[in-house]
């Protein structure tokens, strides 16, 4: 009921205008080059940041839910790890 009553209060058009773009595929040049080089390097830091996070959140998450494990770092009197090159 509402639609029609705005439908007719609306001002006639006499034509609909299209706009586009005067060359949808432009000509490269040094410009857009370097556009997209920095576009490029933004979505690089942008996944590299994403899968940092995301690896530094399983490793937090792991070293919480087993604090003692040998990637943690063994305890002092663990005789399994022996990197020494000198005997003491």
């Amino acid at each position: 009921m509402w639609i029609e009553v705005l439908l007719a209060l609306q001002a006639a058009q006499p034509e609909i205008k299209f706009f586009n773009l005067k060359d949808p595929n432009p000509e490269p040049s040094l410009g857009w080059f370097i556009l997209n080089a920095f576009f490029l390097v933004g979505v690089v830091v942008v996944v590299t940041i994403a899968i940092g996070l995301a690896f530094g959140s399983f490793r937090y998450w792991l070293l919480s839910k087993f604090p003692n494990n040998r990637f943690n770092g063994a305890p002092a009197d663990d005789p399994a790890v022996t990197f020494r090159l000198t005997d003491d």
